[in-house]
């Protein structure tokens, strides 16, 4: 089987990465290749030149993986996740470490899992986190607060110190199984497949990502005053028991609402949303 990594350029470079080195180095016994997407989607054209069962890697973040997982999904191709994002919060829950030298030589020894994926609107898959709320806001501008340096382990928590003055709290209509299930404004709006975003913060510990399910949290309006609470109730895991969020696990849903989503890092508009669950669509390198 070929082996092709896919590389997303570190800022200001096009043809270079610290991480080429290493993998010279591990994959100098194996059939390999290295391409560095010079554009949006480039990487689509890319595995389009690759009709055989095909391992690839994604050298990036979550919003870089999610450009690849569009061409990989319902194909007998492989995916292996090695992570140089922000949050790389996909990462959290399919390894119990971020080294990726370490994760690309345990992966050539995995077999692929088949796990599932969630369709919007029909033109679009994602594999962790879609969300609506303030969560979705954050990680929207995560890459826009250029006033100040900060860390990459600290980008979001001051996002969301920047969005929380201003968050209109977004009216949200979600509709599941025929029926409503929840209308009104929101705070925190997540469909999860799996289990963290916003830079490690596990939004719902019971996601799967092999269920046939994905998990709705939904956080309703909350004085800004109480955010604290709340946000180590995230934090500690406890956010699903606290008797003011719903919390629901569905195959399919459809969203109303005006606000943007964010799904795996990445923004789409549209004047309602509908999501699908696609089982086991997806081969995964654990």
């Amino acid at each position: 089987m070929k082996h092709v990594f896919l590389i997303k350029p570190v800022k200001d470079t096009y043809d270079t990465h610290p991480f080429v080195p290493v993998i010279k180095e591990i994959m100098k016994d194996y059939d390999y290749e290295i391409h560095f997407s010079a554009y949006k989607d480039h990487v689509r054209e890319i595995i389009a030149q690759y009709p055989e069962k095909t391992r690839f890697y994604s050298v990036g973040g979550d919003g870089f993986l999610n450009q690849i997982i569009q061409a990989l999904v319902s194909t007998k191709h492989e995916i292996v996740v090695l992570p140089f994002g922000t949050g790389n919060d996909f990462v959290r829950l399919i390894h119990h470490h971020q080294n990726a030298a370490t994760i690309l030589k345990e992966s050539l020894h995995h077999q692929p899992t088949p796990i599932d994926t969630i369709l919007v609107n029909d033109a679009q898959y994602y594999v962790n986190v879609g969300c609506f709320g303030i969560d979705a806001c954050i990680a929207n501008t995560v890459h826009l607060h250029n006033d100040i340096k900060v860390p990459k382990k600290s980008a979001y928590l001051y996002s969301l110190l920047k969005n929380i003055r201003s968050y209109p709290f977004y009216d949200v209509k979600i509709e599941t199984e025929g029926e409503l299930f929840y209308h009104g404004p929101v705070t925190l709006c997540a469909c999860c497949n799996g289990r963290y975003y916003g830079g490690g913060f596990e939004i719902s510990p019971k996601s799967y990502l092999n269920d046939g399910y994905m998990d709705l949290i939904i956080l309703p309006k909350i004085r800004k005053i109480t955010a604290p609470l709340y946000f180590s109730q995230i934090v500690t895991k406890r956010l699903t028991d606290n008797e003011k969020t719903f919390h629901k696990k569905v195959k399919e849903c459809t969203v109303y609402t005006p606000a943007a989503m964010n799904l795996d890092g990445e923004e789409i508009v549209a004047s309602s949303y509908h999501l699908r669950l696609i089982e086991k669509s997806l081969n995964l390198i654990l």
